[in-house]
């Protein structure tokens, strides 16, 4: 197994952020071991549609699904794996915004 940065962009999640509905977009880092990168970046996204914190907030209806793509796939050394990888941030903006 490799270990691998992978780097995602959510789309169009309806968010309940500062007491009004609203659009969000998002950017992730998620480290994880798989074998090649295109295992590396659907466990990525897995995960992230996992999180608990994410999952638990998205307002969306079943007919307006948010998206997660990958922006970057690297692999890195165990290293930089082994500091990083119990850390997943989201950094939300308005899409609106963008």
């Amino acid at each position: 197994m490799k270990n691998f940065k992978v780097q995602l962009h959510g789309k169009n999640f309806l968010l309940n952020l500062d007491g009004e509905l609203k659009k969000y977009g998002f950017f992730s880092t998620i480290f994880v071991k798989a074998e090649n990168p295109q295992k590396a970046e659907k466990m990525a996204v897995i995960l992230t549609h996992q999180n608990p914190n994410l999952r638990e907030t998205v307002l969306n209806e079943s007919a307006d699904r948010p998206k997660i793509n990958s922006e970057e796939i690297k692999e890195v050394n165990f290293l930089n794996f082994f500091a990083k990888k119990s850390t997943t941030d989201f950094r939300f903006y308005l899409e609106d915004e963008e």
